[in-house]
């Protein structure tokens, strides 16, 4: 009797230990199933969010100008998600079917002078799962780096011809000092006149590459210094020209506008005429011939090639730049109602032409 009691105490206890080890082995594995959905939420959260870095990649590359920061932001605002003015730039993305991340993230100045962002996105996934993750991406233009004047020459036999007779009031016609656009992008006559910047650092007004000819009163022309020679650029220019040229989705034939800035091409035979405010850069081929009529300004860079011209009536203003490149002898003729000012406002406005610029990731990093 005592050893058939024995057997059962004992086999009771192997029951239990059995029970106790299958409940045991139970919850393991139903743990290890909850640790493994919730990994593969997190994972999806992650995918998601990657897949909302690239919807805000190619938003700014192929979307409508997007006005970047315009100031570098801290770390701080950046952490708590603040947008302020001039630091920052929102961003509202579409959000496709089957994909779940933030559908407005915030653009803030990491480097603006070297053309660097930051801004955060946050994908989503299963059970409440979320990952946020931080990409730092920068913005480089097609455009040349350089820009040596108000107006600069780089082919050969530069001609300027200016006002004769005194020079009232210190009324420059070509001036390198650094000029703010209109406060109106749509002004008109003398509306669109500003004062120069005498904080910021002036360029010449006349930049050449060899010793240009000159006549008229030089009193109109000014700039640091008001004209001097340089090394040219034109192999740089002419090889932009060559590429928008190739390529059609890269320009039009109307201008842009501050808000939009665009690359207009003017070809041989052809004209651009009319009362124009445009923004952008504009290429007068070879044969070309851009007219200014009407009062209201340009803001950007004109490139006149070979014997491509420019003229105007009434009062224009060009902030910016003009180029000219592939000549033999050229005349810039500011005699006229056009006026040329360096400004580097209207220079920095042609980051925003999407067709001519590249926005890459550069780092990326894990915050929550």
């Amino acid at each position: 009797m005592n050893e058939k009691g024995m057997v059962l105490v004992v086999t009771l206890m192997l029951m239990s230990v059995l029970v106790v080890l299958g409940t045991t082995a139970i919850m393991t594995v139903s743990t290890d199933i909850k640790i493994a959905g919730n990994y593969r939420q997190n994972q999806v959260a992650l995918y998601n969010a990657e897949a909302g870095v690239e919807q805000v990649i190619t938003s700014l590359r192929t979307g409508p100008t997007f006005s970047f920061p315009t100031v570098n932001a801290t770390q701080a605002i950046v952490n708590g998600g603040s947008c302020p003015t001039s630091q920052c730039a929102p961003i509202t993305l579409s959000v496709p079917t089957g994909f779940s991340f933030s559908n407005t993230v915030n653009i803030y100045g990491y480097d603006v002078a070297n053309k660097k962002y930051v801004f955060r996105i946050t994908g989503n996934g299963g059970n409440n799962a979320a990952k946020t993750i931080e990409i730092y991406i920068d913005r480089q233009s097609s455009v040349p780096d350089n820009v040596d004047g108000a107006v600069a020459m780089y082919g050969g036999g530069p001609q300027v011809a200016l006002p004769p007779g005194a020079n009232p009031h210190e009324n420059y016609i070509i001036d390198g000092q650094d000029y703010p656009v209109p406060a109106d992008a749509n002004c008109n006559g003398s509306a669109c006149d500003t004062a120069a910047d005498t904080t910021k650092p002036a360029l010449p007004g006349l930049y050449t590459v060899m010793a240009p000819s000159i006549t008229g009163t030089l009193s109109y022309l000014n700039g640091n210094p008001d004209q001097t020679i340089g090394v040219s650029h034109e192999p740089e220019w002419n090889a932009f020209v060559d590429k928008v040229l190739a390529d059609t989705n890269l320009y039009q034939s109307t201008m842009g506008t501050r808000a939009a800035p665009a690359v207009t091409v003017i070809g041989n035979g052809e004209t651009l005429s009319g009362t124009y405010n445009g923004a952008g850069i504009i290429i007068v081929d070879d044969g070309g011939e851009l007219q200014l009529t009407g009062n209201g300004c340009f803001e950007g860079i004109i490139i006149l090639r070979g014997s491509g011209t420019v003229r105007g009536t009434g009062t224009n203003n060009v902030y910016g730049s003009i180029i000219t490149i592939g000549h033999e002898s050229k005349l810039i003729s500011a005699t006229g109602a056009v006026k040329m000012f360096y400004s580097s406002a209207a220079i920095a406005n042609l980051g925003n032409i999407n067709a001519l610029t590249t926005t890459q990731k550069k780092a990326w990093r894990d915050v929550k």
